[in-house]
């Protein structure tokens, strides 16, 4: 997209619609070549007919709030997801189906949505519904730690939509009706495990498309699952899982892997408990609430409960290893070669994994990191030499060079692991996303108004594309970047592989070569130290953890 297509920058979100519509550029925008859809056209699924609504581009439609599931309220709250119920007539899709129960603390009311346990809903944007041309499919999962929802404009797939790609978002469990353990739920399942009860939601989504996304114009045997964060650790969940085997073709995973070794799994979105400490976390959590059983947890109140579980500072809802959906650790899996074999995208953010622009660090807190972190493996001093620092000022900077270093590197050893531990033959392509999205973004509670530099997620908005109705003061080099970002995310789910023409070329993994693409400020390969040396530490120090996770 070139700087011509769009009013003259810098413009925000809606000094943009503003001027678009003045000029009559919105919904002409990416137009599609070949749309064979519009909002009125009627598409049968297995539960229903439904009807769209104008997507953010011309030639896109977008099927709202689509059921792939029933409801998970009474006593399907904590089952595995249900058929969804069918309905009678023309269903008319066209505004987000309710979000899953979660807690809502200083996110401003107009961006709350209507909450409810029938949450589990989808919404598709498509360029072209039932024309059989079987167009490549990305399932996105939403991640963060807050408004954890598909309906938000950040999530818009209407710009790779536009490139022919069809964009599935679903919703799922979360919290403690995504994740709660406990003994009864482990003996009234059929496979002996509880927990993950969220990612079994994923699993529906993914049998609703294989079934379905053909009447919108998708391909059922390309389909890519993407996430960022959470989300993102549930796709790397069900690269390990068998429960999903064969539903997807391609995974893409923003700040999403770690080398199994890598201490921060402990802490990150990536973690998960054994099944015996998750029951008695979920047994701990029933009685800090009154719930002598099973029912009394299931006649709680949902706004109740989430209200409750986000005030109790020993609960935890976290992935839960059940054997099931996570059969093992992910090093067992990796070393059982039963890691999913699918072309995989996956990168890192910049100013991420500790990393900040405005970091605020002492001297005295640097040195002593580093006596505690790799004192015990005697490379204390190493690290101080490799990254030098004797004021607060040059402490923080060097941490985060610290930081960006360390979470490039453990990234390129997870994929030496899928390559060679795992022996797996697909493709591996990894990023380091370096651009600052402008200003801030008021209309998106998951991304908030506190991140600062290239924060995590902020790849997310150009990974998807679609700029427009959100609140950040974008440029026409903004623009561009979506755009290029976005060709490489359609091609990649279109073949498993983001190159393509007239884009910068990404070289697949070499694990003899410790290199990764730069995404964002700029496009090209780049190395994933910023020295040998500190290459030669961080493997050191990585390699040298014994936990295995």
């Amino acid at each position: 997209m070139s700087d011509t297509d769009l009013p003259s920058a810098p413009l925000n979100r809606r000094g943009f619609l503003g001027a678009a519509a003045a000029a009559g550029l919105l919904g002409t925008l990416s137009t599609p070549a070949a749309a064979k859809t519009s909002a009125a056209t009627v598409i049968s699924t297995e539960s229903g007919q439904v009807t769209g609504v104008q997507g953010g581009l011309r030639g896109v439609t977008v099927y709202k709030g689509v059921p792939y599931a029933d409801t998970t309220a009474g006593a399907n709250r904590w089952r595995p997801p249900q058929p969804a119920p069918s309905w009678n007539g023309v269903r008319a899709a066209d505004s987000w189906g309710p979000a899953c129960p979660q807690p809502v603390t200083d996110i401003p009311a107009d961006q709350v949505p209507a909450f409810g346990e029938d949450c589990l809903n989808l919404n598709i944007w498509t360029a072209d519904s039932g024309s059989g041309d079987g167009r490549p499919v990305l399932v996105w999962l939403y991640g963060g730690d807050r408004a954890l929802w598909a309906g938000q404009e950040i999530y818009n797939g209407s710009l790779l939509a536009s490139k022919g790609v069809v964009v599935v978002t679903p919703d799922h469990r979360v919290g403690p009706l995504g994740g709660l353990a406990h003994p009864e739920l482990t003996a009234e399942s059929a496979y002996g495990g509880s927990g993950n009860w969220g990612i079994q939601d994923v699993v529906a989504a993914l049998e609703w498309v294989r079934r379905n996304i053909g009447a919108f114009g998708g391909d059922p045997d390309r389909v890519t699952l993407g996430g960022w964060g959470q989300g993102a650790s549930i796709v790397n969940i069900l690269l390990a899982s068998r429960r999903a085997r064969g539903l997807y073709h391609r995974a893409l995973l923003s700040s999403g892997v770690r080398y199994t070794r890598d201490p921060g799994l402990a802490q990150g979105a990536g973690r998960y408990r054994d099944l015996a400490d998750a029951e008695t976390d979920g047994t701990a959590f029933a009685a800090r609430l009154g719930a002598a059983d099973l029912a009394g947890l299931r006649a709680l109140a949902a706004d109740d409960l989430v209200t409750r579980a986000a005030a109790d500072t020993a609960a935890d809802f976290g992935h839960v290893l059940d054997g099931y959906v996570l059969p093992d650790t992910y090093t067992a899996v990796l070393k059982a070669c039963a890691e999913t074999d699918v072309p995989v995208l996956t990168g890192v953010c910049k100013d991420a994994n500790g990393a900040s622009p405005g970091l605020k660090l002492t001297l005295d807190a640097f040195q002593a990191y580093a006596r505690s972190e790799f004192g015990p493996l005697g490379l204390a001093d190493t690290f101080l030499s490799l990254y030098p620092a004797d004021s607060d000022t040059t402490a923080a900077r060097q941490f985060s060079a610290y930081a960006r270093d360390e979470e490039r590197v453990s990234a390129f050893l997870w994929a030496t692991q899928f390559k060679t531990t795992a022996a797996n033959s697909s493709d591996v392509y990894t990023y380091f996303w370096t651009r600052v999205p402008p200003g801030y973004d008021d209309t998106n509670p998951v991304i908030g108004t506190d991140a600062t530099g290239a924060f995590e997620g902020s790849d997310v908005y150009y990974l998807l594309g679609y700029l427009y109705n959100t609140g950040r003061p974008w440029t026409s080099k903004d623009y561009d970047i979506a755009d290029t970002t976005a060709s490489y995310v359609a091609r990649f789910a279109a073949t498993g592989d983001p190159n393509g023409s007239s884009l910068a070329d990404w070289p697949a993994l070499a694990t003899d070569t410790p290199q990764t693409m730069e995404l964002g400020a700029g496009f090209g390969t780049l190395a994933v130290a910023d020295s040998d040396a500190k290459l030669a530490f961080l493997q050191t120090y990585l390699q040298s953890q014994t936990t295995e996770f």
